[in-house]
């Protein structure tokens, strides 16, 4: 029997499982059990799958069941303290690995069901809000793992700017995150951080997204924001002050 070379996504991505050499996880792992793939099949991971179904699959294909090889993109997310996500499921990518001088890389990990994916999700590609989010967290990962480190004090991160461009449609296939560091400034009060985030497919660009992050001690940054939240709060009640008398006088 001829083998099959196979993309498996997320269910969710209907339109693109219309798609040749495509095949949902559910209709996969129900053709493991049965032993409806051919002996020496390969198995691409895409996009969309949960952390369980990627274990699930490569439990059937395992030792004891059919001769069938999984490869593509990553099994296990980078996790809470390099994302700052709190939900599994919402974490996008691998922990980043060093490239280079101040380039870091990681493998994109979308599951269907991430907050930025669970309510919009039309068409055959993934959402360009998706991307910025998978960027944000990699810009977030490389900072916590390779220019803060475990011993740092706590820290929040605060934008400053952010620009995208988007080149061509993602895919639920492999892709990578790829960080580049522009500029870096340091001071008593907080680091400043410039970035190039760049998302590749098939060895092609596909979005490019450009940010100035500030990262600040948390005791600081709390009570920066508090000054800021009190005075907004006080414009605000003046100003609906004012115009509820003018109001009354009209």
């Amino acid at each position: 029997m001829a083998h099959d070379t196979l993309v498996v996504v997320g269910d969710r991505f209907e339109e693109f499982l219309g798609t040749r050499g495509t095949v949902s996880v559910s209709a996969l792992s129900e053709r493991l059990r049965s032993g409806d793939v051919p002996p020496g099949s390969v198995v691409v991971a895409g996009q969309g799958m949960s952390a369980a179904q990627r274990h699930e699959l490569e439990r059937l294909a395992g030792p004891d069941g059919p001769d069938v090889r999984i490869t593509g993109g990553g099994a296990r997310s980078a996790g809470r303290r390099l994302t700052h996500k709190h939900v599994p499921k919402n974490e996008m990518i691998t922990a980043p690995e060093r490239a280079g001088e101040n380039r870091f890389v990681a493998a994109l990990l979308v599951d269907e069901h991430a907050d930025t994916l669970e309510d919009h999700l039309t068409g055959l590609h993934i959402p360009g809000i998706a991307l910025t989010e998978a960027a944000r967290q990699t810009w977030t990962a490389v900072t916590e793992r390779f220019f803060l480190g475990e011993a740092s004090p706590k820290v929040r991160f605060v934008l400053s700017s952010f620009s995208s461009t988007f080149h061509r449609y993602v895919f639920p296939l492999p892709a990578t995150v790829e960080y580049a560091l522009l500029q870096r400034t340091d001071n008593a009060m907080e680091q400043v951080f410039r970035c190039l985030v760049t998302v590749r497919q098939n060895n092609a660009v596909a979005a490019e997204i450009e940010a100035e992050y500030r990262v600040i001690d948390e005791r600081i940054c709390a009570k920066q924001e508090a000054m800021a939240a009190r005075a907004s709060v006080g414009a605000a009640l003046s100003r609906h002050t004012r115009e509820g008398v003018d109001a009354a006088a009209g």
